[in-house]
């Protein structure tokens, strides 16, 4: 940290920008005007959902919109704790959770990122989670009452957790059985050779599958049967910010599908992605590694709504902590850029993406400002830009992780970056993924994640060997010296 800025003023600066954004947004979403054109629509559907019988989980509609219900019968078990409770009080436990898990996420992505626990760190952290409050995704994510924020909680605070603890993987088995795209995290365990994390990961996953099964037979039948495929429909809405949703929208495949064409960009986007996180760990940069993967699992799915790239939020801290390793104006134009394409903007617009000076000034990304609802397959080429840009800089950020790891050769990750040592997450922790005994170093290594050690004798050495220390700690002269 810069030595004008002292570490607990850093920690008050970032709790006042934390608290001024909450009373912001808090002052926002109980304004009747906001209120009559947000709801929190996906909340009533797991409402609902928590109390409809089984047999029509899958089948019928819920919620305020009358949506399906799509996720893991597992998923609907904690809803049932706020079945007592209307919508308004139900909304509001499922904001404070959410807002706690965007401040946790924030904080273990820089640990991830290498930062030191103390008060600096928990600064920056509660700076990036007041920031981040106001991107698209996750004010969407408040607004309709989605739980993204929770999975990403479970999932980033679990690969924060140094390898030798034995309960590693238990949250990234939790949230693949809340939602099923962060399995792909397994298989990331797996190409770094954490193998112990991947089994507890999957034991996990197949807890949930089991509780959930124990609790909900009939409904656990349909979904596994077939129903965790989804409903084709609507899949070509603006908001499905996925390559199946690009494709779609292109008028390729039907049925919601992209056709053959995704299905093999989406298995090379997959297989480069993990190559490249795989070495991007092995050279001390898991953050970037998990940022990879957590991007690949809303690039490849059929469905990625707006609200679910709240992987944004790792994001800008892997962005912010580049910036201030470099100290250079064009790394933090950069993060601000990326904090300007995400960000929530006051705009007037119809539901159709139309200016629409009679409406108020409502939060929207600028994606948003591009015709839609049913009117996707007409757009033209500026619209197909700016409409599917969260596709692009996904799949522009696996594309820039795959050239810059692609070699063993280290090079710094960022342009303009000083090159630093591999380090772990924690100052005890190796950066190995498998720290078991008898655990073999990493090649040329003498430990996981440390520097070469120099080998050779006489012959490897730069200039004449100098004779062994004196009494005095001083080699004795070299012949011919003065």
């Amino acid at each position: 940290m810069h030595p004008r800025f002292p570490r607990h003023a850093v920690l008050a600066l970032g709790a006042t920008t934390l608290a001024v954004s909450l009373w912001a947004w808090w002052t926002l979403v109980t304004d009747p005007t906001y209120a009559a054109y947000r709801s929190p629509a996906d909340l009533s559907v797991y409402l609902d959902a928590s109390d409809a019988p089984e047999h029509e989980l899958y089948t019928g509609k819920f919620g305020i919109h009358g949506l399906p219900y799509l996720y893991p019968p597992f998923a609907l078990l904690p809803f049932r704790a706020l079945g007592g409770l209307d919508l308004t009080a139900a909304f509001r436990v499922v904001a404070a959770v959410s807002i706690a898990a965007l401040a946790l996420a924030a904080w273990a992505s820089a640990r991830l990122a290498g930062r030191r626990p103390g008060a600096a760190t928990a600064g920056c952290a509660l700076a990036v989670c007041g920031a981040a409050l106001w991107t698209e995704p996750i004010l969407q994510n408040l607004d309709f009452g989605q739980v993204n924020l929770v999975l990403l909680a479970l999932v980033i605070t679990d690969l924060a957790t140094p390898d030798r603890r034995p309960w590693k993987g238990v949250g990234v088995g939790l949230a693949a059985g809340l939602k099923l795209t962060p399995a792909l995290f397994i298989v990331y365990l797996l190409v770094t050779r954490r193998y112990r994390a991947a089994a507890v990961a999957t034991a996990a996953f197949a807890g949930t599958v089991l509780t959930g099964w124990a609790a909900l037979p009939q409904a656990s039948a349909d979904f596994w049967g077939g129903a965790f495929a989804g409903s084709p429909g609507g899949r070509e809405y603006l908001a499905n910010q996925s390559l199946n949703g690009v494709f779609v929208r292109f008028g390729q495949g039907a049925e919601g599908i992209g056709g053959p064409w995704w299905g093999a960009l989406c298995g090379l986007l997959v297989v480069a992605g993990l190559g490249a996180a795989a070495v991007a760990s092995r050279r001390g940069r898991e953050l970037v590694a998990v940022c990879v993967v957590g991007v690949l699992t809303l690039v490849c799915s059929p469905l990625s709504w707006t609200h679910h790239w709240v992987w944004i939020a790792p994001v800008l801290v892997l962005a912010g902590d580049a910036a201030l390793r470099q100290r250079t104006a064009r790394a933090w134009l950069w993060t601000g850029g990326l904090f300007a394409l995400f960000a929530a903007w006051p705009i007037r617009i119809d539901g159709f993406g139309t200016w629409d000076p009679s409406r108020p000034l409502l939060p929207y990304g600028i994606l948003w400002y591009v015709p839609h609802w049913h009117r996707e397959l007409d757009w033209d080429p500026f619209h197909a830009v700016v409409g599917n840009f969260y596709v692009w800089l996904g799949v522009g950020f696996i594309a820039w992780a795959t050239w810059t790891f692609r070699t063993r050769t280290a090079r710094p990750a960022f342009e303009d970056e000083p090159r630093l040592k591999a380090r772990p997450a924690f100052e005890d922790e190796p950066r190995s993924g498998n720290q078991g005994k008898g655990a073999k170093p990493h090649p040329n290594r003498r430990g996981p994640g440390r520097q070469p050690r120099w080998r050779g004798g006489r012959a490897g050495r730069k200039g004449p060997r100098l004779g062994k220390p004196t009494a005095q700690g001083r080699p004795p002269p070299r012949p011919g010296a003065a």
